[in-house]
């Protein structure tokens, strides 16, 4: 879409300037060409040399795109101060752009800002193609700030345009269609930038101004960022988020991208659910989103009622398996000792101590937060890896070889067990005190527990082909989805091995206090590493999340 309204604001340069364009009468060997003040219309520009004047027409005649750049390149060699050099390089833009030569087409449009700073051809053709750069640049710093340079030359546009002149011989409605082009490219590239920085409040304001013009109504280029926009943003606009990324499901699959469509369609599900509690409706929605390109007057979509407490759900889970702690999934465990629902907690941990835990496995990989040749911590749910987060300590029986120690950030995929020590509930950020074995045990501070936020990374579309084939992964909240995890090992398996007697009660601090769920860090001791085929874990590994 953007590079149609390119396209065509060249196209337009080039036909309005060689009709304005005129020799002096012999009678009129004076005239010359007046500077027009702000806000009146501009003169007509006349050509005093009659030499001067053929090789100017002769130039824009030419019949391929490459002769008249050959021509037109001439020309202003011949000519350094003809008096049309600005028009006769707008021309030379929409002949290297009509013969494909992007590098030329750039270059031209840079030498036309040295004759006229404000030439809004030459800032919407630099915003398009810096911004278009940017989309195809794999290197994020890189890409920043190709959007940052965008963004600049798109400021300039938008005061340019505020003080664009109709030019002579121009209809009106052919006039307001190239503003209204120029626009859209600058309002969409400020509000990509804006997204791109966080800037959220700045980013709705510019891609909604772009999408409201008719031209860029059915643009996924700018429709699927504002949608990010509003659901990414710390004060979310679902209503009006929701309903742009219904649109942008459907242009995507007008243009049949499936592969898109179903990105699409999956990050905007995540937050359809969040905030309706469900997927009933949704089909609804984005039947509703083909027949508009904005939300409609009234529209809405039912909230859901407010989640159980931290508390309530670890009540919910009990209940589910009657009390049954062994039958369990492993991010149950986690999610009811980090709850601050004591009474549960004590259940669970009256099954778990002492006993060998299973953490990680060839099918149920962690994430290593740090390590060293005596213990090791990771993050072993989806999403306390998503996060970066650390919820299990692992203090090994023997020390590790130097080279054996894993790095931070690793996959650890071999088979890690160890037994049942201790459990610190995180209240918020802050760090909690552990108790190991009793009285008289150290008191220290849990490690390495990463409280991070979830990423909110910003989708990029891949805007060459109007698609988000090249955008960041999705925020890590949006990747929170259920995945193959590991059950709760019934007694009789190796974790907890049959007929291990626990330990004696390790001393536990009060749990956090109650709906303060921030996690848990639990910690095992004579941790090892198993070189056998480890046992395939049954389903559900996932830490339990209210939404």
């Amino acid at each position: 879409m953007k590079k149609l309204l390119v396209t065509s604001l060249l196209a337009f340069a080039t036909c309005a300037y060689a009709q304005g364009t005129q020799q002096t009468p012999a009678t009129q060997p004076g005239q010359t060409t007046t500077a027009q003040p702000a806000g009146t219309q501009p003169q007509q520009k006349t050509i005093k040399d009659p030499a001067e004047y053929n090789a100017y027409m002769s130039a824009t005649s030419q019949s391929t795109p490459a002769a008249k750049a050959q021509a037109l390149e001439a020309f202003l060699q011949q000519y350094p101060n003809t008096v049309v050099k600005e028009e006769t390089l707008e021309q030379l833009m929409g002949a290297y752009q009509a013969a494909g030569d992007a590098a030329k087409m750039t270059d031209a449009a840079n030498r036309l800002l040295q004759v006229n700073p404000n030439n809004i051809r030459a800032l919407a053709l630099l915003t398009y193609s810096r911004r278009l750069q940017a989309a195809q640049q794999t290197n994020p710093q890189q890409a920043a700030s190709m959007y940052a340079e965008a963004a600049q030359f798109a400021q300039r546009g938008l005061q340019a345009a505020d003080a664009m002149q109709k030019p002579s011989g121009v209809s009106d409605a052919d006039f307001q269609k190239l503003k209204t082009g120029v626009l859209t490219i600058f309002n969409g590239s400020l509000g990509m930038d804006a997204l791109q920085r966080k800037d959220y409040a700045n980013a709705q304001k510019y891609l909604l101004a772009a999408v409201r013009e008719p031209a860029d109504a059915n643009n996924l280029q700018d429709v699927y960022p504002l949608a990010t926009a509003y659901l990414q943003a710390p004060q979310k606009d679902y209503l009006n988020g929701l309903w742009y990324a219904a649109r942008a499901v459907d242009l995507a699959g007008q243009m049949n991208n499936a592969a898109a469509q179903q990105q699409i369609n999956q990050f905007a599900l995540y937050y359809y659910k969040k905030y309706h509690g469900g997927e009933d409706g949704w089909q609804q929605v984005l039947q509703q989103a083909q027949t508009s390109p904005n939300p409609p007057e009234g529209f809405t979509i039912a909230k859901a009622p407010p989640p159980p407490t931290p508390c309530q759900f670890a009540d919910q889970i009990m209940q589910k398996y009657n009390n049954d702690v062994s039958q369990m999934a492993y991010g149950d465990w986690l999610f009811i000792l980090g709850s601050g629902n004591q009474k549960d907690a004590d259940a669970v941990w009256n099954f778990l101590n002492g006993k060998l835990i299973p953490v990680t496995s060839p099918e149920h990989p962690g994430k290593v937060i740090s390590a060293t040749a005596e213990q090791i911590v990771l993050a072993t749910t989806d999403d306390d890896i998503q996060e970066n987060k650390a919820d299990v300590t692992v203090k090994l029986a023997t020390p590790l070889a130097a080279s054996k120690v894993p790095q931070a950030g690793a996959t650890y995929n071999q088979k890690l067990i160890g037994k049942a020590a201790s459990y610190t509930p995180i209240p918020g950020n802050s760090a909690a005190t552990q108790t190991e074995g009793g009285a008289g045990a150290d008191q220290t501070t849990s490690p390495s527990t990463q409280q991070s936020s979830p990423q909110q990374q910003t989708p990029t579309t891949s805007e060459q082909q109007a698609t988000p084939a090249q955008q960041q992964a999705p925020p890590a909240e949006q990747q929170q989805q259920p995945a193959a995890g590991q059950q709760a090992p019934a007694a009789g398996q190796q974790a907890p091995a049959a007929g291990q007697q626990p330990a004696a009660a390790a001393q536990q601090p009060a749990a956090a206090p109650c709906n303060s769920n921030a996690g848990v860090m639990l910690t095992l001791t004579d941790g090892k590493v198993e070189g056998a085929p480890a046992r395939k874990a049954p389903p559900h590994r996932t830490t339990r999340r209210r939404h």
